[in-house]
């Protein structure tokens, strides 16, 4: 507790600010008085307790019930940027203020998987595996590996590449010596792909040059191709059951390759959970048949630390690194890093000034180290919050975003924001907020504003900044910002006080008020005002009569009010704004009490 200010003129001043986070963490008597053990809808900005924001439409029409699977913003070689977003069966293009542009109807409705690679975004709904290039989107066409080369026509040869799960067709090149008509394949069992072959310059079709022994992988030229150096390439397909799908109903991926993200790394294929594979160097149209980890346990999702792949498991984590050897020659090792605190929420992992942050059944944790095994190198982050955070149902459910320097996870309308600018003893690792009303199943940042995906009603909504025209609103609802103290015993709960005056400055706004409330042991929600406090600017460009104002000057108001609290052995105040476009900005809040008698 800060010492309380006494003078032999005045009576004693409890001074509230700064003002700090929600903390619920121990009860509300115990909490320090600049904590507050219930707040909604109020942040600490720049120093001042500040109403949030509200948000508005993007477009105009819902698409439709059921909530908005993906927000995803698709970066082409040449900087131009195309949003897509997903609802029900369709994926959709989005500009502006314009209604959603059908871009492709036929995809699940669950979350997607989307991401971009040379300049080309693909797009992973469980069973398709799509690509779009910014004017037309299908069905990605595998990349056709070399297996072997400088084989013999009888076989042997040197390994080149993996088969691809993704696609049944392969290579294999030859050395002709000019005499034989059969080439052994590097498979057997081949489907009913034609093969062809190209050698030299000349390509040769089944039927029309060779013929196929397809048990066997034996292919025979009606004329024997030259003697030559890899000269002789043959194209053929085996299908193997289960290969494709190993990689299609992967639901979630990442870009690493050490300092750079020259690999796609994928999981969540519900068959195999614990499993994740490694795609082709700038392709992910190539998953080489050996290029998978498999996992103690399920995997969550991934994050990165440094240089290091973090992949976030059910009930622990692990780091995959990235190694290259002078002969150019690359690896993945993988090894577990922490077998204690796993990952509840795929949707809650982010990177927090380096670390990865995410959601477990425990709370919120960040990884501070990843290069040791050792179960300190996770720190738990979301005491404060805890006692309701983890009441909410559904929590795997939950979504988050790391926007303007603070963490946002999102669950059953409730948004809990971890400032993490806002660091002290107490929370080394920021303060937490609560925000309500905010239904988002995904998130996005764009050009500096915050975007997000309704879970229900098919609709996409933008957070308004505090200098756009009615601001404080949700698509038109008024926002319910309150913030509570501590239940205040004024270092000395042994004692009745009597509280007489409460001190706080406000910040003028085009349209601002407050309501001031309190409680003690004795009685609860007694008004201190008769109405609400205003101080509205004015504004030729939003003037309004009914709360008519000739206030010019933006420099902050200082208030008295009468309280006239008596024999209050515990003190609580309340302030709050509900009115539809109204913000609320406090800087300063003083209660001036004395003690009385002791408690009998």
């Amino acid at each position: 507790m800060a010492q309380l200010a006494f003078s032999s003129k005045t009576p004693p001043l409890l001074k509230l600010e700064p003002f700090l986070g929600l903390d619920l963490s121990v009860s509300a008597t115990q909490i320090d008085h600049h904590h507050s053990p219930d707040m909604l809808n109020m942040l600490n900005i720049n120093g001042e307790l500040t109403s949030r924001t509200g948000f508005m439409r993007v477009f105009k029409d819902s698409l439709g019930a059921g909530r908005i699977n993906n927000l995803y913003i698709y970066s082409k070689i040449d900087g131009t940027q195309i949003l897509l977003l997903a609802h029900g069966t369709k994926l959709y293009t989005q500009s502006g203020d314009a209604q959603p542009t059908l871009l492709y109807d036929g995809i699940l409705n669950r979350k997607l998987n989307l991401f971009t690679v040379e300049g080309k975004c693909y797009v992973m709904d469980g069973i398709k595996y799509l690509v779009y290039d910014g004017a037309t989107i299908k069905d990605v066409v595998p990349y056709i590996p070399v297996l072997q080369i400088s084989k013999n026509p009888s076989g042997g040869g040197a390994a080149n590449e993996d088969f691809n799960l993704i696609g049944n067709k392969w290579k294999d090149s030859f050395s002709g010596d000019g005499t034989s008509t059969v080439y052994q394949m590097s498979l057997t069992g081949l489907d009913s792909t034609t093969v062809t072959a190209v050698v030299g310059t000349t390509t040769i079709t089944e039927g029309s040059g060779l013929t196929v022994d397809r048990v066997n992988g034996k292919i025979t030229f009606t004329t024997a191709p030259a003697a030559g150096t890899n000269n002789v390439i043959i194209t053929a397909g085996k299908t193997v059951s289960g290969y494709a799908d190993r990689i299609k109903k992967c639901t979630m991926a990442i870009g690493f390759g050490g300092a750079n993200d020259t690999r796609m790394f994928i999981s969540g294929n519900p068959d195999l959970p614990n499993h994740l594979w490694r795609l082709g160097l700038y392709d992910p149209t190539y998953a080489p048949e050996n290029g998978y980890y498999r996992m103690p346990e399920k995997v969550m999702g991934f994050s990165r630390q440094y240089d290091y792949l973090i992949v976030e498991r059910q009930n622990g984590k692990h780091m995959i690194s990235f190694q290259i050897t002078s002969e150019g020659v690359v690896s993945f090792p993988s090894k577990p890093i922490n077998n204690q605190v796993g990952t509840v929420a795929s949707g809650s992992i982010q990177i927090i000034e380096n670390n990865p942050v995410s959601l477990s059944k425990d709370g919120v944790y960040m990884i501070v180290a990843s290069n040791i095994k050792d179960e300190r190198n996770v720190v738990h982050i979301s005491k404060a919050i805890d006692k309701k955070l983890l009441l909410e149902s559904a929590l795997g459910n939950a979504v988050s975003i790391d926007f303007d320097k603070k963490y946002w996870l999102a669950v059953n309308g409730h948004v809990y924001v971890l400032d993490y600018t806002q660091k002290s003893d107490r929370y080394p690792y920021g303060e937490w907020y609560l925000l309500n009303n905010i239904n988002a199943s995904c998130f996005l940042e764009k050009d500096d504003f915050l975007y997000f995906g309704s879970s229900n009603n098919g609709m996409v909504y933008r957070f308004k900044k505090d200098y756009e025209a009615s601001a404080y609103n949700d698509d038109g609802v008024a926002i319910d910002a309150y913030w509570k103290s501590a239940q205040l015993t004024f270092n000395a709960p042994e004692m009745t006080k009597y509280i007489s005056n409460l001190y706080y400055t406000m910040k003028p706004a085009t349209k601002t008020s407050v309501e001031l409330f309190y409680s003690t042991n004795e009685i609860e929600d007694v008004p201190i005002q008769t109405k609400a406090v205003s101080f509205n600017l004015f504004d030729f460009g939003n003037i309004d009569f009914a709360n008519f104002s000739f206030i010019t000057s933006t420099f902050p108001k200082s208030v008295r009010t009468k309280v006239k609290a008596k024999k209050a052995v515990i003190f609580q105040l309340r302030i709050q704004n509900k009115k539809l476009d109204e913000s609320l900005s406090i800087l300063s809040l003083g209660i001036e009490y004395r003690t009385q008698t002791k408690v009998r």
